[in-house]
């Protein structure tokens, strides 16, 4: 070991000294160097790692911990052989290697520097995830909008400052070689090779230069001729300057859309506003020569619109009236009717037709039916169009025909009056004659007397049924009954008339197609057409011929029946020319028919007309010399139970007993009528006390107490209405209460409702017949019985019909009681009936009552009439004559009908839906 030799020398010693201790100060600098140095790896937020000439791992930084992990792992890998590759590459060529790798999901870029005197390679590794991920991103945008622009239905050119084409997208040229090919070039280029106008670039030219000077947007029109040579194209086009950041221009974006569609679409249009122009000016000259009022108005009540036959309507009631504004002129009732109109309109939706009246202030008044249309306006909006005709003159001319209506009513009631008087006295004191004991010439007198009075009857009957037709007044009944038995019961007479002229009878019975024949109608008036069909059969059918009677049931639903008729003979037929004029009123097929055959010729017609009016039609087929074949179908509803039950209980024979010992209080002027009566009542035991006037009848009705009155309605002085009235109005309800039997000559069914308004139980038509005459009468007096079972006076015999309820009452049952003749199954029936039915007839009342429209008001009052008085609702009975009478006001209709509809709603809850047997009637 060699030592070192320290001088001796102190000065020599001190400066070894010094230079060993700078020489160790700048050794701890270095170190103190190294180590900071050492660090900058491991503080490298990129991994930096140091790989042998094997690939064994020397260095990781912390960054490199994840790449180090692979590479120390033994299972596959992709990662480990790219850097081990890249460690032995750079060492092999002793050069530096760059490269992008992925490792677990992350991009890298990789530098491997070769340290080759050291066996080893440094591999940098650049995280470049965020700016791949941002390239990817921008590619993909760069291809979006690519995309965008190559399926842009629009030009789209990039310029740049030399006005040179740096993009065409495939629009402007689909072409993709020619598209490449003006690239670099000019659109005066352009224009020059595909033989354009000059003026097309000379002008972008100048727009061009526009809008780099302006730094703004330009936009501009042009044409360019079509395929066919013709300036048929049109193009907006935009110049949109791009600038740079430091203001040097950097491209222009060129645009073009074609808009020859549009222009075209707008020349069209221009020719269609021309021609809407033309249509309006057409429109509103037929409108204002149309000489209704038409107008619109909004749900406001403002007027959007009306023509000129409005304006000048308008004009002249301001005019007239004095004022500045239509409403003025007009009434506030009329106003309100047509404000109401209006609101249903809005509130339905619905087209409504209302008449309506509008005074003048000159007092004339003028009459419009006006039809209101919902008018929805391409806002969604709702009007309401309305078309107003003056019917004023239809109006007048509606008035005389009612008026002659009613005097041709009143002439035929008088005639049947004058007529049927003497004919009642000359049947009934007939057929008082044929009782008593006569000869065999006298008998046969008595027969000739009773068959002239009833052709005549037959003949007055017809001439009054065609005027109900014709007058639309012949209502029909709707009562259960037997079609088999009452058709059968109807044509038997006939058909011994028949076999006694000898004409053989064959018929086919309706029963033997239809096991169930009871039904709802009008039995009598079917019979009618049956009869006349059977009595001209056997008229024209001489001895020795056939006649035949049929019924088939054609068809049957669970609420319907279906039948046919048919009468068939073999007289002397028809001719086919004359086929038609035979249900002609007064018309006969020939001139010396009636002279030959007798008949008014009103049959046939009467027929047709009924059947007609049941839904059917009557046919005829017919050969001259071999006969005639007559036909009709008709459809009726089926009756329930209840209606077979309650018409078998109507149907049920008169008793005798039922009126003996009644005292019966007969008013008749007619002396012979008088005691036409008188002598058959007293034929059953009946008390009769006879009256010739009204104030005579109301002098004995005071002195006694009777059962029942049959009261004449035509007397001098007092008629039977006013002694009726006089009689109601007896302070013994009791007494007030006697049950009235009307006896007229007038056949309309509104005399028979006049008179059961009046006061009047029933009525009976005169000539009457005797069974008739009793069975009304016994119906009354046994009804009484009944009816007034919980009056407390068993001392008194009781009245027909029950006494009159009081103020207070709502309904009053007793007349249905009596009509059901004590069925409480019939009484239930209408009951529930009145609570199904009501409650629509009052919603169709408000709906009346809002659109102010009194005509279908007073239908539904006349509808309810007959039910009202069988519920004895008398309380609402002024109401129903308010809305019925003619000449009543708007207003007073208006509250008759808020009145009705109240009182409607109170008896729905009051009365009771069903009777017990042994509940009292009250």
């Amino acid at each position: 070991m060699l030592t070192k030799i320290l001088p001796t020398d102190p000065t020599e010693l001190r400066d070894l000294l010094l230079a060993e201790r700078a020489h160790r100060e700048q050794a701890e600098a270095e170190l103190a160097r190294l180590r900071s140095l050492s660090r900058i790896p491991q503080l490298n937020p990129n991994p930096i790692l140091r790989l042998s000439s094997t690939g064994e791992l020397l260095f990781a930084n912390p960054a490199a911990a994840m790449l180090a992990d692979e590479l120390r792992a033994t299972g596959p890998s992709r990662v480990r052989p790219q850097l081990i590759q890249a460690a032995v590459q750079t060492l092999r060529t002793g050069e530096v290697l760059q490269r992008e790798m992925l490792a677990n999901g992350q991009y890298f870029l990789l530098f491997a520097v070769p340290v080759v005197e050291e066996g080893y390679a440094m591999l940098y590794l650049t995280d470049v995830t965020a700016q791949r991920q941002a390239e990817k991103e921008t590619g993909e945008q760069r291809v979006f909008y690519e995309a965008i622009l190559a399926h842009l239905p629009a030009v789209v050119t990039v310029l740049d400052p030399d006005q040179r084409y740096r993009y065409i997208n495939p629009y402007a040229e689909p072409d993709a070689a020619k598209r490449q090919a003006r690239i670099g070039r000019t659109f005066a280029e352009h224009c020059q090779e595909k033989g354009l106008p000059e003026s097309l670039p000379v002008r972008r030219h100048r727009l061009f230069e526009r809008a780099v000077s302006t730094r703004s947007l330009v936009s501009w029109e042009e044409r360019w001729p079509g395929p066919d040579g013709k300036i048929n194209l049109y193009w907006l086009c935009y110049y949109q300057p791009i600038f740079a950041a430091d203001g040097t221009l950097r491209e222009v974006m060129c645009y073009g859309l074609d808009i020859s569609t549009r222009r075209q679409a707008e020349a069209r249009t221009r020719q269609s506003e021309a021609r809407v122009q033309v249509q309006q000016a057409f429109t509103a000259l037929v409108l204002n020569l149309n000489p209704n009022l038409i107008w619109v108005r909004d749900s406001e009540g403002n007027t959007m619109f009306e023509n000129a036959g409005m304006t000048a309507f308008g004009k002249r009631m301001k005019e007239l009236a004095g004022t500045e504004t239509l409403e003025k002129a007009l009434d506030i009732e009329e106003l309100k009717v047509s404000a109401c109109a209006d609101q249903e309109v809005l509130r339905t939706g619905k087209q409504l037709t209302i008449q309506s009246s509008v005074k003048l202030p000159t007092g004339e008044v003028l009459w419009f039916q006006t039809v209101r249309c919902p008018l929805i306006r391409a806002s969604g909006a709702m009007q309401i169009l309305g078309v107003s005709t003056d019917i004023t003159a239809l109006k007048a001319a509606q008035h005389a025909a009612e008026a002659a209506a009613t005097a041709r009513e009143n002439f035929l009631a008088n005639m049947s009056h004058e007529i049927r008087t003497p004919l009642n006295g000359v049947l009934g004191m007939t057929s008082l004659l044929a009782k008593t004991g006569l000869s065999e010439q006298q008998t046969n007198y008595t027969t000739v007397i009773q068959h002239s009075g009833r052709h005549l009857l037959n003949v007055v009957n017809d001439v009054l049924d065609m005027a109900k037709i014709t007058s639309g007044k012949l209502d029909l009944e709707q009562t259960a009954f037997n079609l088999c038995d009452s058709m059968a019961q109807a044509a038997e007479p006939l058909v011994v008339q028949a076999q006694e002229k000898g004409i053989r009878v064959v018929g086919t019975l309706l029963r033997d197609s239809c096991p169930h024949p009871w039904v709802l109608g009008d039995s009598y008036r079917l019979n009618q057409i049956l009869l006349n069909l059977l009595s001209n059969a056997i008229k024209f059918t001489p001895a020795g011929g056939t006649v035949t009677i049929a019924g088939h049931l054609v068809s049957e639903t669970e609420d319907t029946l279906t039948t046919e008729f048919r009468v068939t003979d073999t007289g002397i037929g028809i001719a086919a020319d004359k086929l038609e004029s035979i249900f002609q009123e007064f018309t006969q097929a020939y001139a010396d028919t009636t002279r030959q055959f007798g008949g008014t010729g009103l049959g046939l017609s009467i027929s047709r007309a009924l059947v007609a009016q049941m839904g059917g039609k009557l046919t005829v087929q017919s050969t001259p010399g071999k006969g005639s074949s007559f036909a009709f179908i008709t459809t009726l509803p089926k009756a329930s139970i209840e209606d077979r039950t309650a018409a078998l209980v109507t149907l049920a024979p008169v008793q005798a007993a039922a009126m003996r010992d009644s005292r019966v209080l007969l008013v008749e002027d007619n002396p012979v009528n008088r005691d036409v009566a008188q002598l058959l009542l007293e034929g059953h035991g009946v008390v009769v006390d006879g009256a010739a006037s009204g104030l005579e009848a109301l002098e004995l009705f005071e002195q006694n107490r009777y059962d029942a009155v049959l009261m004449d309605i035509q007397m001098p002085g007092m008629n039977g209405l006013e002694a009726t009235a006089r009689i109601r109005a007896n302070p013994d309800p009791l007494r007030a209460a006697t049950p009235i039997l009307a006896l007229t000559a007038n056949a309309f069914r509104a005399d028979a409702e006049k008179y059961v308004a009046a006061g009047m139980n029933d009525t009976l038509p005169k000539p009457f017949d005797e069974m008739e005459l009793l069975s009304k009468l016994a119906a009354l007096i046994t009804g009484v019985e009944v009816a007034l079972v919980n009056v407390k006076s068993p001392t008194l015999r009781s009245p027909v019909a029950p006494a009159p309820p009081s103020p207070a009452a709502i309904y009053d049952l007793a007349l249905l009681h009596q009509t059901s003749h004590g069925s409480t199954a019939f009484m239930n029936r209408i009951l529930a009936s009145f609570h199904t039915n009501t409650p629509t007839c009052v919603a169709d009342l408000r709906t009346a009552h809002a659109a102010a429209d009194w005509l279908t008001a007073a239908a539904l009052a006349h509808k309810l009439r007959p039910s009202l008085r069988l519920l004895g609702a008398s309380g609402l009975m002024p109401w129903l004559e308010t809305l019925e009478a003619e000449g009543t006001t708007g207003a007073k209709r208006q509250a008759a009908t808020e009145r009705l509809i109240r009182g409607l709603e109170k008896l729905l809850k009051a009365l009771p839906t069903k009777v017990s047997a042994e509940a009292p009637v009250d």
